[in-house]
């Protein structure tokens, strides 16, 4: 990643976000490089089961950040329920780059009636 490409995202996070929050709407290169970054924190990744509930871009569809909820088996082999998760991305040509990455140790729903993380 070039220095200008990590300088276009870093600008892209403080400006006024456009969000189309449907998932239907959602990059499939986005969408994969979410998933790759998330199965780096599971411990069943095949079990993960992933809502994409708003996308907010920047820089002309450049750069960005994606919201959703993934539900995953825990170390017992029970679903953990649905657990909100983040990522800021940058794209370069066709491929997406997963920047920043968190899920948040609060259900779903909550995070997402907070409303200030993607909004």
């Amino acid at each position: 990643m070039t220095i200008r490409t990590l300088a276009m995202a870093l600008t892209a996070a403080v400006k006024l976000a456009i969000s189309s929050p449907h998932a239907a709407e959602v990059d499939p290169a986005l969408e994969q490089a979410v998933r790759t970054k998330v199965a780096e924190t599971l411990v069943d990744p095949y079990s993960a089961v992933f809502t994409f509930d708003v996308v907010n871009e920047f820089e002309g569809g450049m750069a960005g950040k994606i919201c959703g909820s993934v539900n995953a088996k825990n170390r017992f082999g029970a679903y953990t329920g649905q657990r909100f998760f983040y990522a800021g991305y940058v794209k370069t040509g066709n491929r997406c780059l997963v920047i920043a990455f968190t899920t948040i140790a609060m259900r779903f729903d909550p995070a997402m009636a907070e409303g200030s993380i993607c909004s």
